[in-house]
């Protein structure tokens, strides 16, 4: 796979703030520290228990990143790990910035969306050969595909994610269905009539309801929707958009069949399910704390999961990925490979190892090595995160391409234009894969 021509420059804002934080990083240095220890520098985008732990009390009852990094340091003396803790919006643009003054961190947690700029740039060191193998021979084929750019293997996937159907046990069973729809046809119909309206027409409750705001939560159920359809997303040269083709429109219409339908409509939001508001939803695995803290005792009594109902006899779920790579230019490239070798590939006696143990008790994601996957279950095996560990095996992960973040911020728009019905659904993928065929061209042409 060709580049045209080199990658677009990262789009920066630079404020004062910013400014000073660079000269703040220059001035303090980072890689190989004037002291007798070497400093490891480690960009995170996670804050608060997943950093600190989680506490009953005074009692540590899962570990946080610190208390990891902490056994790291008794156990290698020489080593100084310090974690930078950036908020997730930030994070690339932090990342690029402190590349520019040549303070970049160590170690980079890294979104697929961004690997292949990353890559381009030449931010990303080469993942040594023997966790090339342990990423290869361990690890489930939809993590390996999200960490490859151009077919090699440029991190360390720490997390997968993909999607499934999320729904209110009790509204289900109040309307008189023994279980959640398993077709698409039977979505749209169980949608309509779980939906509620007061005597003005307005919607008290809403049968279903997608999940929206941002680019990934309008274009993956989307692409799941398009890749059971036999369809892709774009041609595999990445020369130009194939998603406007028959099978794109099916999975659009699809998706407007709910509108239509009455199940839905633009005002609906996965965020009024804890309330009750919503009956059904396609939904990240990312949520399950969240309907926990809301839900309480009743739970287990109201939360179900599915997979997300066949259209065409076939469920796919879009997925996506986080890995961990080296910068390019840290001075300890050695030391901060030593210590991902430690945190992700070393297994403790159960079989699984730091990395996952921390994401599956701390963060509450789905690890994707095999054997943390398996050597999880109290929190993998749970109501909620069972079926989507089950539904890896019919994920398809997003294609890591350049530009990959506007790419799918023009589809997702197109999309919700049809959505209001300001566009025809043909008009609306014809009018995104013009746009997005610009910019393959420009990279891949």
């Amino acid at each position: 796979m060709g580049r045209k021509r080199q990658s677009r420059q990262w789009t920066l804002v630079w404020t004062g703030a910013a400014l000073a934080a660079v000269v703040a990083v220059a001035l303090a240095g980072t890689g190989t520290a004037l002291a007798a220890r070497t400093k490891i520098v480690w960009q995170v985008h996670w804050t608060d228990f997943q950093i600190d732990g989680i506490y009953q009390g005074d009692q540590l009852v899962a570990r946080g990143l610190r208390q990891w990094v902490e056994e790291y340091e008794r156990t290698h003396p020489d080593i100084d790990i310090e974690l930078q803790s950036i908020p997730m919006e930030e994070y690339l643009n932090r990342l690029i910035v402190a590349q520019a003054a040549g303070t970049g961190p160590d170690i980079i947690s890294v979104l697929n969306t961004w690997g292949p700029q990353l890559v381009y740039d030449g931010v990303l060191e080469p993942v040594p050969a023997d966790l090339v193998a342990d990423v290869r021979n361990q690890y489930i084929p939809v993590a390996v595909e999200g960490a490859t750019v151009d077919g090699q293997i440029w991190g360390i996937p720490f997390e997968v994610g993909n999607y499934a159907l999320v729904y209110n046990k009790k509204h289900l069973q109040e309307a008189g269905f023994s279980g959640p729809p398993r077709t698409w046809d039977e979505l749209v119909q169980m949608g309509a009539k779980l939906t509620r309206r007061a005597a003005d027409g307005t919607v008290e409750r809403y049968g279903f309801a997608f999940l929206a705001g941002w680019e990934s939560a309008v274009v993956h159920p989307y692409l799941g929707l398009l890749w059971s359809l036999g369809g892709d997303f774009l041609a595999p040269d990445l020369s130009r958009a194939t998603f406007n083709g028959p099978e794109g429109l099916a999975a659009l219409e699809a998706e407007l069949q709910l509108f239509r339908s009455g199940a839905t409509d633009v005002s609906a939001s996965v965020w009024e399910f804890p309330q009750g508001r919503v009956s059904m939803m396609i939904m990240a695995s990312w949520y399950e704390s969240s309907l926990k803290q809301a839900f309480g005792s009743e739970y287990e009594a109201t939360v179900g999961v599915a997979p997300i109902p066949a259209i065409n006899g076939k469920s796919v779920n879009a997925a996506y990925s986080w890995w961990l790579g080296v910068n390019a230019q840290s001075r300890v490239k050695k030391e901060a490979w030593d210590f991902i070798r430690w945190f992700t590939a070393q297994t403790l006696p159960d079989g699984t190892t730091r990395m996952g143990t921390y994401q599956a008790e701390n963060i509450g994601s789905i690890p994707p090595r095999k054997g943390d996957l398996a050597g999880h279950p109290e929190q993998l095996d749970d109501l909620y995160t069972r079926v989507f560990v089950q539904e890896l095996a019919n994920a398809h992960h997003e294609p890591n391409v350049l530009q990959g973040a506007e790419i799918k911020t023009i589809l997702w728009h197109e999309i919700v234009e049809a959505w209001h019905g300001r566009k025809t659904p043909k008009q609306a993928l014809d009018d995104a894969a013009s746009k997005i065929d610009d910019i393959l061209r420009e990279f891949y042409g």
